[in-house]
């Protein structure tokens, strides 16, 4: 369960890097892995780093993004 916690820091939290995951991964639709990394953590700072797979799990989970590996891409597939 995701619940806050007293030292959270909400600026690196795993709903706001998923969030800006997917902001990007609808604007553009398909997108390289580390071209988004990169953008996560220009957005967050190093904590973006360390939350980025957590996030893209959830993303997985919820349905709304797919990978392609021929290209190592990340495909919006969300409505």
């Amino acid at each position: 369960m995701l619940t806050p916690r007293k030292h959270l820091d909400l600026n690196s939290s795993l709903l706001r890097v998923a969030s800006i995951m997917l902001k990007e991964l609808h604007r553009r639709g398909v997108v390289e892995m580390t071209t988004l990394k990169q953008r996560v953590v220009r957005r967050i700072g190093m904590n973006g780093d360390i939350m980025f797979l957590p996030a893209l799990s959830f993303l997985f989970l919820l349905g709304q993004v797919e990978y392609h590996a021929q290209n190592d891409t990340l495909e919006y597939v969300g409505k």
